[in-house]
């Protein structure tokens, strides 16, 4: 393991020309041997040890940090791996209440800013990037995948990644939400200015990841819809090859001729108790002749096909609730009640939990502040804090 910076950097430098074909071939195998005889045994030796290539299976590849590092800032990694941002929220609460606990340092106070605006500045690129990604993937996959069950595979993991995405936006609206007095307070005139632009960055987030699942649902559907027609297809050729069987060929004479056995029944079986001897002493073909003619064949009924299932002819869209955000906030403009209470009293065609409704809470709060009146007043719901909001009076003669 290489731990100078310097070092590092004229390694990467000096064997930029290998770097750069591994990292081209990194979805195939680069053999040992071919390595090798670029820069010979001694050198690959050394990369290896030194952690920065990978051997395995008689094949060289980047190390996994080194692969990442090079993915990440060139963006052309093909997977979608969406993180968790509760480690940045539990580092951001940990440096603000380090801050807040340093009086009289003023150098670490400053360190601990800086780590503050990091995390500000990590966490809505990282949102961004992810949308991109799977803006880019999936309409990808609706356009170039002509498998409609991989398509629809594929769309649905999608969706479940961009599920993931949204709650983690809200888990940021609510950390900032419960970080707003540190923010109301600092000194530092950067760290507020970063926090109002990651709040309006997450309003617009917001607004593209409701867009994007609405897509990616119609996606869905669209392909169930094909499928389901590429399958109806399948059985009406089936039914065309049982129609034509039965317009260009005699089958239908075939079964109705008594004579002629193609269908059999169960043959019945029973014993002559004759020995091998007199098989071949007397007329066996005679005996065999009548008892054929005592035992005649016997054609079966030919069996028919089900009829298909209605259930065939339908398909089930997949159905998504989503809550009318400008419908509620009309209704709360006409209510004489607090934003939250008004939320936590409405009912809803599907049933909200406790979490949802903060949510919407935040969401109202920040795409209509202008309509509304922040009060200083704070109410308290389980173990959730939350501001006194009501709609501002309008001028009666308006």
């Amino acid at each position: 393991m290489i731990a100078d910076i310097n070092r590092l950097l004229t390694l990467l430098y000096m064997d930029r020309k290998l770097f750069e074909t591994l990292f081209e071939k990194r979805n195939s195998l680069v053999g040992f041997h071919e390595v090798a005889s670029e820069i010979g045994e001694e050198k690959l030796e050394y990369l290896v040890n030194a952690e920065i290539l990978s051997h395995s299976d008689e094949s060289i590849e980047l190390d996994e940090r080194i692969l990442t590092f090079f993915e990440e800032f060139l963006e052309t990694n093909e997977d979608v791996e969406i993180g968790d941002v509760d480690e940045p929220l539990s580092n951001l609460r940990y440096n603000i209440e380090l801050y807040q606990n340093e009086k009289e340092n003023e150098h670490s106070r400053e360190r601990y800013l800086g780590k503050i605006k990091r995390i500000l500045k990590k966490i809505p690129n990282t949102i961004l990037k992810n949308l991109s990604l799977l803006q880019l993937h999936i309409g990808l996959t609706y356009k170039t995948q002509s498998s409609h069950k991989n398509k629809i595979l594929e769309l649905q993991h999608y969706k479940m990644k961009l599920e993931k995405l949204i709650s983690i936006e809200a888990k940021v609206e609510k950390a900032l939400l419960q970080e707003s007095h540190f923010f109301n307070t600092v000194s530092s005139h950067e760290a507020v200015l970063l926090s109002l632009r990651l709040k309006a960055r997450l309003r617009e987030l917001r607004v593209s990841l409701i867009e994007l699942q609405k897509q990616v649902i119609e996606y869905i559907n669209k392909t169930l819809h094909k499928q389901h027609f590429f399958e109806h297809i399948i059985k009406l050729k089936e039914l065309k090859s049982s129609l034509e069987l039965k317009e260009k060929s005699n089958i239908l004479w075939l079964l109705d001729e008594e004579t002629t056995p193609l269908f059999m029944a169960k043959p019945q079986r029973f014993s002559t108790f004759l020995d091998t001897e007199e098989v071949y002493d007397f007329g066996f073909e005679k005996m065999v002749e009548k008892l054929q003619h005592a035992l005649p064949l016997q054609s079966a009924q030919p069996s028919r096909a089900e009829a298909l299932e209605e259930s065939f002819f339908n398909q089930e869209d997949e159905a998504l609730y989503m809550v009318d955000t400008q419908a509620l906030h009309e209704d709360f403009l006409r209510s004489k009640s607090d934003l939250f209470g008004f939320i936590n009293a409405k009912e809803f065609e599907v049933d909200q939990s406790l979490e949802a409704k903060i949510t919407l809470y935040c969401q109202l709060a920040l795409m209509y502040e202008n309509d509304y009146e922040f009060s200083s007043e704070i109410k308290e719901i389980e173990q959730y804090r939350y501001l006194l909001i009501t709609p501002k009076e309008t001028d009666a003669s308006a």
